[in-house]
């Protein structure tokens, strides 16, 4: 496995770990290539090459050709010798990085949009991703400097392509975008979650409560979750909005509750851990995810339906691939505030409706165990490796 963090600190690792995990119970030799920053994880990394942070334009040339991950990829390959090869997020190992993998059978991950921009505002509606331009979509939102060193980065990589044996992704929705950007064939694998329940634990549920679990960024709808609960209140004037997670709207939220005078109603919980996380999911009634942008996958969706909680969501993006409007959950579009609020209102209000809902988002979680992944994911592997050993073949018998 090659990626480029080696610390368990995202929904990535987390998923790559635990796909580890089942491989070696499978008896399969892994090893994994990761970046040095954050700390290694001991268990998931084995080789490791210098992420430096290319936040400082004079390290910019890091992301374009990374001399440390291109020579820790190729010692690995000779000291391992393995059969495939599974490549995670490849920003900070750089195209050169990739181009070591050359001639061992490669399939890649699309967990995000990594390699897909700057393209991505000729193939997604504008309002539901351009105008965020944290991720250099357009020279307006992000900048012509980001812009044109994205397009040289992913020219870079495109140059790549040929040599992967196949695209994995997360959902539907990124398997058409690949597809439409060249990366083929592509392949759908939604992304296994960490934990299913066989029981659920007898914890009171908070009365009238809602979680929204991710980042606080504009693109994830924490505004307009807070502003559409000041109207929940109207109609459930104990419920309780709970918001896990840190970024950069943090102090405008803080303050939007202080205007809004939901201070008793409202708790920033800050980040929290998986465990944490968990425990919560236990406790609440709803979890929201208000996306405003079109989500690659979205987990915490069917990470809360293991734990019997029905989603209200925008259902943008991946989010189709989990979420069954009117029968696990319910699609509100955050953008219209009395609408999401109603959404929430009638799902807190309506126990036969939500009882329905908690035992389908149950039933619907069972197919992202990571088992089931892991069994897709060998036949992948065997399909690549006995590709390449075709072709090789060939072009030994060749004149």
């Amino acid at each position: 496995m090659i990626h480029d963090i080696g610390a368990l600190v995202g929904g990535a690792e987390h998923s790559l770990y635990n796909i580890r995990r089942e491989l070696v119970r499978r008896g399969h030799e892994v090893r994994a290539v990761t970046g040095d920053r954050p700390r290694p994880q001991p268990g998931f990394s084995d080789y490791t090459f210098s992420s430096r942070d290319a936040t400082v334009p004079g390290k910019l040339v890091h992301y374009l050709y990374n001399h440390s991950a291109k020579t820790t990829i190729s010692f690995a390959i000779r000291d391992f010798r393995p059969e495939v090869i599974h490549a995670g997020t490849v920003t900070k190992i750089s195209p050169a990085g990739v181009k070591a993998m050359k001639g061992t059978p490669t399939i890649m991950d699309l967990r995000d949009y990594g390699l897909m921009y700057p393209a991505l505002h000729k193939y997604l509606p504008k309002d539901e991703f351009c105008r965020y331009g944290d991720d250099a979509c357009c020279p307006l939102h992000a900048g012509y400097f980001r812009y044109y060193f994205e397009l040289l980065r992913i020219y870079l990589h495109r140059k790549r392509f040929d040599q992967i044996a196949a695209f994995v992704a997360g959902s539907e929705h990124m398997k058409r975008l690949a597809e439409q950007l060249g990366m083929k064939p592509a392949v759908v694998l939604n992304s296994p979650i960490e934990t299913i329940p066989e029981q659920l634990p007898g914890v009171p549920k908070l009365p009238d409560s809602i979680l929204y679990a991710g980042r606080l960024e504009p693109e994830k709808g924490v505004l307009e979750l807070v502003n559409s609960f000041e109207l929940v209140r109207k109609s459930l004037p104990d419920a309780k909005l709970l918001i896990a997670g840190s970024g950069s709207l943090s102090d405008e939220i803080d303050s939007l509750i202080m205007d809004r005078r939901l201070c008793g109603s409202v708790t920033l919980l800050g980040h929290i851990n998986r465990q944490e996380l968990q425990q919560w999911y236990v406790k609440t009634r709803i979890v929201a995810i208000p996306s405003l942008w079109p989500e690659p996958f979205g987990r915490v969706g069917p990470e809360a339906m293991a734990f019997g909680v029905p989603v209200v969501a925008s259902g943008r993006g991946g989010m189709t691939d989990w979420l069954n409007d009117g029968q696990n959950g319910i699609i509100a579009d955050p953008s219209d505030v009395k609408s999401l609020a109603a959404s929430l209102v009638r799902l807190l209000q309506d126990e036969t409706l939500y009882q329905l809902m908690s035992e389908n988002a149950r039933q619907s979680a069972h197919r992202f165990r990571v088992e089931n992944y892991v069994d897709e994911l060998e036949a992948l592997y065997r399909g690549a490796a006995a590709s390449s050993k075709r072709l090789r073949s060939r072009k030994i018998k060749a004149p």
